[in-house]
């Protein structure tokens, strides 16, 4: 089915509910949005699984955020997953390099939850991206870890930094979801519930 042309480009004020400069930049992509960025104190939790430790999280933020505005709001979650295992973000140097050993020479996911409210509607997605990394390099790792790059990270890295680069050998997906925004299902959910839902937003 051939993608709807819009008439007249309209801009909605959307609340995010983030302090992520990596997701800052993202949302920048979809040229409908006007961010009021708002970061919450929701407290994270790990749960049994990636998506649904993302998720939940992404909805205490969203959540929070709704206790502050009215406007239609985003909020997102990043984890990464092995071995049924949860990855955050790590809160030692310890812990820090103890991630990577884990992820070396293998393939893990990346699951973000987006948590998306218009007035009382709430939608709920995540995508999923596979990430392999190449075999363990202690002196990259060391470097990377020791920088303080990992601490403010799922799963204790940035894709985007260039440090990191080397250890990179296949992503699977989408490539934004690492990052920490999945820009195509975020810009989908708008279109469908602020753009051309029936019972969208009203500015």
């Amino acid at each position: 089915m051939p993608r709807r042309t819009r008439k007249t480009l309209k801009y909605f004020d959307i609340v995010l509910a983030t302090a992520s400069p990596r997701r800052k930049e993202l949302i920048k992509k979809i040229s409908c949005v006007r961010p009021i960025f708002m970061p919450t104190d929701a407290d994270e939790v790990t749960l049994d699984g990636a998506e649904k430790t993302a998720t939940v999280n992404a909805r205490l933020k969203g959540e929070s955020a709704a206790r502050s505005s009215d406007k239609p709001i985003l909020a997102f979650d990043t984890v990464v997953g092995i071995d049924e295992t949860v990855l955050g973000k790590p809160d030692s140097h310890k812990r820090a390099i103890e991630m990577f050993e884990m992820l070396c020479g293998r393939t893990h996911e990346v699951v973000t939850a987006v948590y998306f409210r218009v007035k009382e509607k709430i939608i709920e997605k995540s995508e999923k991206t596979y990430v392999t990394f190449g075999a363990f390099d202690k002196e990259l790792v060391y470097n990377y870890v020791d920088s303080g790059a990992p601490y403010d990270k799922a799963g204790g890295y940035n894709i985007d930094d260039p440090a990191i680069k080397p250890l990179i050998i296949n992503v699977k997906g989408d490539y934004d979801n690492v990052v920490g925004l999945p820009v195509k299902l975020t810009e989908k959910l708008i279109e469908e519930n602020l753009i051309y839902g029936e019972n969208g937003y009203r500015t």
